[in-house]
């Protein structure tokens, strides 16, 4: 059998912003924003953005075991440059039930077992006026109206482009256990990096340009085992895994030395990598402070500070992430159901601990600051003056890895006579957020607050996760 599918699609973003804006209120019974003793300029904004797309897919089965899919995307986005018109996504699947062959040996033991690969290729759209060369008004000589270069454009700008291709199997194993396995591997092509601009161009900042390249791949693995099952109670447990590792292949030529503390792109590196000075060896003077501090080389020897390169100390974006849930169905009618997951091999800027401890914010608050012998003297030879300007800051880059009591809820049908005139109803209670296990010193290893350009993995000034009970009722007529 085949079957055939085609379609369009034509979204359209189009967002007014307008700010008016004063302070003080002269006089009782004042109440407009003119009538304000200090009054802010105000400003307007129009962001407009459309994408015009059409797909078709065909798909074939034969014999209700083997599937193939091919399918072809085509894409128009207005913040594309003036010279692209048309970008083209293809896609292709295909799976085999290999367990309804003739010659399957382990009917019995495997019942079910489908093999599947597919690779596809999407695309993310450039910032909406990333390719258009822009003007900022100014005022003239004379009070005159003018204008002054804003930013260059790239009449050639792409939408950056992904390549995925994935492979995995579906297992049933004496319909008591079911495996689903994934493996993928990605590269995201023409990523848009901003180039500094000549200044013999006449216009300043940079200009964006499909020059970089990103990889990453990993696994996936779910699987479900019926636990018990009898007529009056069912068990079920569901477990998953997943890996994943990004790697930076191409920044256009860009330079690749990092300057600065914090999180940066760099070839070889993560997405937004964590990098910093790292504390090697300090002494301890009779106070308990560190003195004569040494920082780590590229090679592991101990430099002075000063002269040590920043390092590559971590990542934001978990390695490791996965759940284990529980589902008890009691007398039919009663629903039982727990989740914990976790996520690790990944690191958040802890801001908070930095101003408190190194006194950025005024007098320190931390204890280390008052009883240095308790605490590790490479901690102890951050907490003395700035060390996020000294680019000296690893001990505030901290493991965010946690597992999570995340919900528990029960669940009861209720009887229809209870309510007349329905075909079900049903009870939830629920409790989501309940506990936290983690080494991070923070408060929430979940919290992120973004910061400017690439910092988005920090924690400042931000509310953790609550702690919630929701009671649902959900009746159907």
């Amino acid at each position: 059998s085949t079957a055939t599918s085609v379609g369009g699609q034509y979204f359209r973003n189009d967002q007014n912003t307008s700010f008016l804006g004063g302070m003080g209120f002269p006089g009782t019974g004042i109440e407009t924003v003119s009538g304000t003793a200090q009054q802010v300029t105000a400003t307007q904004q129009q962001v407009l953005n459309t994408t015009l797309g059409a797909f078709a897919q065909e798909k074939f089965t034969w014999r209700d075991r083997v599937y193939l899919t091919a399918a072809l995307r085509v894409d128009n986005n207005s913040a594309f440059g003036e010279d692209l018109k048309w970008v083209t996504y293809p896609k292709f699947d295909a799976s085999w039930v290999v367990s309804d062959e003739s010659f399957w040996p382990w009917k019995d033991l495997l019942p079910s077992f489908r093999l599947r690969g597919a690779y596809g290729e999407s695309g993310r759209a450039p910032n909406t006026f990333a390719a258009l060369r822009t003007f900022s008004p100014v005022q003239g000589p004379g009070g005159t109206n003018a204008v002054s270069p804003g930013s260059i454009g790239n009449p050639d700008l792409k939408p950056e482009r992904g390549k995925e291709l994935e492979l995995g199997f579906e297992a049933a194993f004496r319909d008591r256990v079911s495996l689903d396995f994934t493996y993928f591997n990605k590269k995201t092509e023409d990523v848009i990096i901003n180039q500094p601009v000549a200044p013999s161009s006449g216009f300043p900042g940079n200009r964006p340009v499909n020059l970089g390249r990103v990889d990453n791949h990993g696994m996936e693995l779910l699987a479900t085992v019926k636990a018990f099952q009898s007529p009056n109670w069912d068990w079920d447990v569901s477990a998953s895994i997943a890996t994943n590792k990004d790697e930076i292949k191409d920044l256009g030529g860009l330079p690749n030395v990092i300057v600065t503390f914090g999180q940066n792109n760099a070839v070889g590196g993560p997405i937004g990598g964590f990098y910093s000075k790292v504390v090697a060896t300090a002494d301890r003077d009779t106070a308990g402070r560190a003195t004569n501090v040494m920082c780590a080389s590229s090679t592991g020897a101990a430099v002075a500070c000063a002269q040590a390169p920043l390092l590559l100390i971590g990542t934001p974006t978990p390695k490791t992430s996965g759940s284990v849930s529980n589902t008890m169905t009691i007398f039919k009618n009663l629903r039982l159901y727990a989740l914990v997951d976790f996520k690790r091999g990944h690191r958040i800027f802890n801001a908070t601990e930095l101003l408190r401890c190194t006194g950025a914010v005024g007098v320190p608050f931390c204890d280390v600051n008052y009883n240095p012998r308790n605490y590790p003297v490479q901690y102890v030879a951050e907490t003395a003056g700035n060390a996020l300007a000294q680019s000296l800051a690893d001990q505030y880059v901290q493991d965010a890895s946690f597992a999570k009591l995340r919900e528990i809820s029960a669940t009861y049908t209720l009887p229809k006579r209870l309510i007349p005139g329905t075909s079900s109803a049903s009870f939830t209670l629920a409790a989501r957020e309940l506990h936290t296990w983690t080494d991070y010193r923070g408060i929430d290893p979940e919290v992120s607050s973004a910061g400017t350009g690439i910092a988005t993995s920090q924690e400042q000034a931000i509310m953790p996760p609550l702690t919630r009970i929701i009671a649902t009722l959900n009746v159907r007529f």
